[in-house]
């Protein structure tokens, strides 16, 4: 027998964001304790409104199932005595385990012969284990805050003012947050305010809907797009679509009816942003835009949602207009005020801003971003120097501005209020762009900067921030990380890695710390640059593990030795973010071909002799020296292999860079079984190693295959 299982928590108006991640918990702590409980159910659903969390569990058995559970005892030779007689230790584990000497039985183990007994366990109904579960469940649910109403340590999101625990049409015995369950919930605060008396647990969602309560998430969020989009077709106009403000507004209310708003003409004179901050943000008002003229096309209109019916529209309608000119007529007082000084008369005030502690002023830094910015953008896009360069002396004035500075409503617009400063001021509008791109990407999942400018001044002024936190000892540990040291450097290798633009992070460090540091370089510098190092490092390696990466293609490819700028010989590098996503993408795919594990082997039988050998090596190879056949062979197929992968590398082609490199393999093998490599001659031991270092040298330059884990290898 089976019956619908119902669990209510009732509570004062919950936070929206609060509520989906709380219903996720409600939902797998219920599936995941009725499993522990051995009760057989179907289908769980979860409701939740601004006043309550539920979850319903349809087809639930009325008791647990039955369990036989195999419980091992002592020893044999311990068990009985000498003449076959039950000692304590048996009667004992029979005690302990309920049942009579009589079950047991023995048992061949490895260990030897053991006593054994199955013990029964019968199921118990599920009205008596279910309560306990689902105060437990209630008590373990956790949120981004809490508050405590009671004389004791209780905590919830808001206080808890009822609960609803139904197994079929009989009322389950729980307690939890000083309340005893029963069969009542509660209708709509304002439309029904009184309760709802439930009959049978299947019956939740039908009465909360007689008393005004849409308690399925889905629908309520259906009925809402159904009206936004009615209320904006009635004046030939199209809802901005907006899935995280429909989300909000769905958890704001329990019967949505959607009203439509409208406000005066003079406000359209402000930045759409601006308008929608207004809108979105501060009131979870729907935007309207004129239907075939795409969403940036704003009319005076907006659509609210309100906790209620139809009743009393035009009084709530001239509320919600009212709120909403009073905070776009601040925002159009900020605009024209701002407009009278031009970004480029409010560089200079801009000393009298601190930016980081210890490392001067907001004028300052945007000196340092004029340099960098110019630096980056020789590199990666040179025909953008000139606007970058304008573009970081002003990115920063909008600070100063009344829109972000005194309207703290408006902070998040920073950057694009700045762009429509400057160009209301004339700048070009390559360098407005820069401007309006430069905090871009703020987030993992933030949009990249829309404009080559917009990308360098932002690296300028990401790569400036890390370099100064570390500089001003301000370095993330742990999870902690107040001056969003990692959300800058993660910005960063975003975007290199998305935009596809090679730079060295290490050459970028350095000029990052060369304009913070006098131009000595102590060792104060070199103790932050090797920092700098180990931190760029786990950024990267972070990236490419969130692209899928495996472990040791990683390590080999950021382990390797780059080339750059066409440098005569491999050097230490640090990171190209771009390069080694490549470079490890290239190993990955290649890891599926048959040479690929005789590679790796004879690369770390190379690296295996160099790394033991404790003899300088800094002196060129002296072919001369080369007397055995396999010697010169390996020589001039090391020439050969460099001659073939040159323009490979150059390209970044590294696709057929590895097959290149190949064709050292046969000859490898043969200069280890032609000759002694260590020697006891000296000068023919070293020449011997250095052609190996050269070797190994050459894939280096891409990987570090001794990273690599092949199979049998411990990793």
């Amino acid at each position: 027998m089976t019956h619908d299982l119902l669990f209510e928590i009732g509570a004062e108006e919950l936070p929206a964001a609060a509520i989906p991640p709380a219903l996720a918990q409600l939902e797998r702590g219920v599936r995941e304790g009725l499993e522990s409980l051995r009760i057989a159910h179907g289908g769980l659903r979860t409701f939740g409104t601004p006043r309550r969390l539920a979850v319903q569990v349809s087809g639930v058995a009325v008791r647990q199932s039955d369990l036989d559970e195999e419980a091992m005892g002592p020893a044999v030779r311990v068990a009985f005595d000498d003449r076959g007689g039950p000692t304590r230790a048996l009667t004992g584990f029979c005690a302990g385990r309920g049942v009579d000497v009589s079950a047991v039985r023995r048992i061949a183990t490895p260990k030897g012969e053991y006593v054994a007994v199955t013990v029964h366990h019968a199921g118990r109904p599920a009205a008596d284990v279910v309560p306990k579960m689902l105060a437990a469940v209630a008590a373990r649910l956790t949120f981004p805050q809490v508050m405590r109403w009671m004389n004791d340590d209780t905590r919830f999101a808001r206080p808890v003012r009822w609960l609803v625990a139904l197994l079929g049409p009989d009322v389950l015995d729980v307690e939890a947050f000083g309340l005893r369950a029963g069969r009542e919930s509660r209708g709509h605060r304002f439309l029904a305010p009184g309760v709802v008396k439930l009959r049978n647990a299947s019956d939740y969602e039908a009465k909360l809907e007689q008393a005004f309560v849409i308690a399925d998430p889905a629908r309520r969020a259906a009925r809402i797009l159904k009206q936004v989009a009615a209320r904006a077709a009635e004046i030939a106009g199209t809802a901005r679509a907006d899935d995280e403000l429909l989300e909000i507004n769905n958890f704001l209310v329990e019967w949505p009816t959607a009203v439509r708003g409208s406000f005066d003409e003079k406000y359209r004179a402000l930045p759409g942003e601006v308008t929608l901050t207004a809108l979105r943000e501060h009131q979870r008002f729907f935007a309207v835009g004129r239907s075939g003229t795409g969403e940036s096309a704003l009319m005076p209109n907006f659509i609210a949602v309100r906790n209620g019916d139809d009743r009393g529209t035009d009084i709530i309608r001239k509320g919600f207009e009212d709120v909403l000119v009073a905070r776009l007529e601040d925002a159009l007082f900020y605009w024209t005020t701002d407009l009278k000084k031009p970004p480029a008369e409010q560089v200079e005030a801009l000393s009298h801003v601190v930016w980081m502690e210890g490392l001067g002023s907001l004028r300052e830094k945007a000196q340092r971003l004029e340099a960098l910015g110019e630096w980056v953008a020789r590199r990666l896009a040179p025909e953008t120097v000139k606007a970058v360069r304008r573009a970081a002396l002003l990115c920063k004035t909008d600070l100063l501005s009344e829109m972000i500075g005194s309207g703290k409503e408006y902070a998040d617009l920073q950057g694009v209020i700045g762009a429509y400063y400057a160009a209301a001021a004339g700048e070009s509008r390559e360098a407005c762009d820069a401007i309006r791109w430069h905090y871009h990407p703020r987030s993992a999942s933030d949009q990249l900067p829309g404009s080559d400018a917009g990308a360098m001044l932002s690296l300028a002024d990401k790569l400036d921030h890390v370099a100064g936190a570390f500089v001003a000892g301000k370095v993330p540990s742990g999870s902690e990380d107040p001056y969003g040291v990692r959300r800058a450097a993660n910005g960063v290798v975003r975007i290199l890695i998305e935009q596809r633009r090679n730079l060295d992070l290490r050459d970028a460090s350095m000029e990052s710390t060369r304009l913070l540091f006098a131009a000595n370089l102590d060792l104060a510098r070199a103790e932050i640059m090797k920092r700098l190092g180990d931190f760029w490092h786990g950024r990267v390696e972070a990236a490419l593990d969130e692209r899928g990466v495996a472990y040791d293609s990683r390590d080999a490819a950021i382990g390797a030795r780059v080339i750059l700028d066409a440098a005569p010989r491999p050097r230490p590098g640090w990171i190209d973010p771009c390069d080694a996503l490549a470079r490890a993408r290239a190993l990955g795919n290649f890891r599926s071909d048959g040479r690929f594990e005789p590679l790796v082997v004879l690369f770390k039988r190379v690296s295996n002799i160099l790394t033991k050998n404790t003899e300088p090596l800094s002196a060129p190879l002296d072919r001369a020296r080369l007397s055995e056949s396999v010697e010169s062979a390996l020589a001039d197929a090391l020439d050969q292999a460099r001659a073939a992968s040159e323009p490979l590398w150059q390209a970044r082609d590294y696709e057929r860079i590895i097959p290149a490199l190949l064709e050292m393999e046969h000859p490898i093998h043969a200069f280890f079984d032609g000759v002694m490599v260590n020697a006891e001659n000296r000068d023919l031991r070293l020449n011997r190693l250095r052609l190996l270092s050269e070797v190994r040298e050459l894939f280096l330059r891409g990987w570090d295959l001794s990273r690599v884990v092949v199979e049998g290898e411990k990793t």
